[in-house]
């Protein structure tokens, strides 16, 4: 053993003894019910908060796939993620969850189907919201085992193989999910949340300085590779489709939604949205900009190949106990969103699938349950890792589009009285329809017009939502009326108070 090898495996032994130690410090602190193994009773105050969300959206896409794009389309990858993940993502996620919050609040709902089952009085409807949402992210679990495997198989010059890598990371986060439930994964997320920020940073000055500076790193790729720095590898039609994709399907994603609705307070809530955009624009600047430098160093990487520019950098310029470090803040940001995705589904299947174990002398029961899911999906997870052929991006492409056509009837559950379940429905099996048309090409690709297949597949569920609310009755259901009563009353009478148990939360705040 080298000693690389030895540095990188003695780091990464430290931060993972670090973050088992929070998972079980965690443990002194729980509830024997779903809501506090799921939800952390609904108790996290802003700065947990705002770590927990950031640390579920910065995942192997942002650490391994970004700069693997980036390494193939260049510079236009960085306005791309700043303008829909930085900052139109955050708005519409709290466009969201300000309301969801307060439906969540006050009936003790956890997931998008249990909203929309009560919105509609209709089982079967929640259920099938629940289904698209499960079928999009368990190709997008497996991305964080996917990256450990090649964080930790590059750094390690092939010592830790791929799969042993990839097994590392379940194990471990399987670990402290078991063990501390939301509250477990939310501490441990603020410390990666920490981690990784400050890493991209360090990192990205550590390589400029490597390649000459910031300056002559963009010079040299702009003289051997000037498509790189202008928007020839990205039309239009496909970075606005990107843009979309991602900024509306931030709400529909089951680990974002959840932990916007484990606040402590809505006024939580806001300031992570505001916050949010600061700590977008560091990493993502960071990140794409270090993996088109990597087209300088490392020419000559196809495909999914790209997707370890970020640990071929580290090895190559940064000193082995930087390395270390910096690869630990790489597994970071990996198992942060894996974490938040296997513990959002294992809730999803228990509160959607099994109500018998919702009920009050059934808590124990249902918790057991859910970390009997978290086992299952891990491995399920760590199986599919093994066989994947394309790059993370590419996964994510689909999936994204997939989660992004669940915003429009996400927005009219909350936003429009008029809309049923009718049209919700027919909504969501056109536009899933569509989509999956293209992307298996059963639909022609010319229909697309030069969009990615998710555009069209968005406007006719768009289209047909509108439609057929105009060709079905009025909603006159119960649900309908208490959750619009809800929001007229919180908004018009901010002196009203949300009342949930023994929680009491003031509307002004919102």
């Amino acid at each position: 053993m080298d000693a690389q090898v030895f540095w990188v495996i003695t780091i990464m032994i430290i931060y993972i003894a670090i973050i088992i130690g929070i998972g079980i410090w965690s443990m002194r602190y729980a509830v024997r019910t779903l809501e506090d193994y799921a939800m952390a009773s609904r108790s996290l105050g802003f700065w947990v908060l705002f770590s927990s969300v950031f640390a579920a959206n910065i995942s192997a896409v942002t650490l391994i796939g970004v700069p693997g794009r980036a390494y193939h389309a260049g510079w236009i990858l960085w306005p791309y993620f700043v303008t829909a993940w930085g900052w139109l993502a955050p708005l519409l996620f709290y466009t969201i969850s300000s309301r969801a919050y307060l439906v969540g609040r006050r009936f003790g709902y956890m997931t998008h189907c249990e909203m929309i089952t009560a919105r509609w009085d209709s089982k079967t409807l929640g259920q099938l919201f629940s289904v698209c949402l499960l079928f999009y992210t368990v190709p997008y679990l497996m991305t964080g085992i996917q990256g450990g495997g090649h964080t930790l198989s590059v750094l390690t010059k092939g010592f830790i193989p791929f799969w042993l890598g990839c097994l590392i990371v379940a194990v471990i986060v399987c670990f402290y999910l078991l063990a501390g439930g939301m509250r477990g994964a939310a501490w441990v997320n603020t410390f990666q949340a920490a981690l990784f920020l400050i890493g991209v940073i360090v990192i990205f000055f550590a390589i400029a300085y490597a390649l000459g500076g910031p300056v002559n790193a963009t010079q040299q790729v702009y003289a051997k590779y000037p498509e790189l720095l202008d928007r020839s590898k990205m039309s239009w039609k496909v970075f606005f489709s990107y843009g979309f994709f991602v900024a509306l399907c931030m709400p529909a994603l089951p680990q974002i939604f959840m932990r916007l609705l484990t606040g402590r307070t809505p006024r939580d809530l806001k300031r992570t949205a505001l916050i949010y955009p600061l700590a977008a624009i560091i990493v993502f600047f960071t990140v794409a900009y270090v993996g088109m430098w990597g087209h300088v160093a490392f020419p000559g990487l196809k495909g999914g190949e790209s997707d370890r520019i970020l640990p071929l950098l580290l090895t190559e310029y940064l000193p082995i106990w930087m390395m270390g470090i910096l690869g630990a803040a790489i597994f970071a940001a990996l198992m942060s969103t894996m974490d938040s995705q296997v513990l959002a589904v294992s809730t999803m299947i228990v509160r959607d699938f099994f109500k018998k174990l919702t009920t009050a002398d059934q808590q124990q029961q249902a918790t057991m349950w859910a970390r009997l899911i978290v086992i299952i999906l891990t491995v399920a997870a760590f199986i599919l890792a093994q066989f994947n052929l394309v790059g993370i991006i590419k996964i994510v492409e689909f999936a994204f589009a997939g989660f992004a056509l669940m915003f429009v009837p996400l927005v009219a559950a909350f936003y429009w009285r008029r809309c049923t379940k009718y049209a919700v429905a027919a909504s969501i099996l056109t536009s899933q329809a569509t989509l999956l048309g293209f992307q298996y090409k059963i639909l022609p690709q010319s229909w697309t017009f030069g969009f990615l297949p998710g555009m069209p597949a968005l406007v006719v569920g768009l289209v047909v939502l509108v439609v057929v609310t105009y060709l079905t009755p009025v909603p006159q259901n119960e649900g309908t009326k208490k959750f619009f009563e809800l929001f007229d009353s919180s908004f018009k009478n901010p002196n009203t108070h949300i009342v949930s148990g023994n929680n009491v939360v003031h509307n002004a705040e919102v």
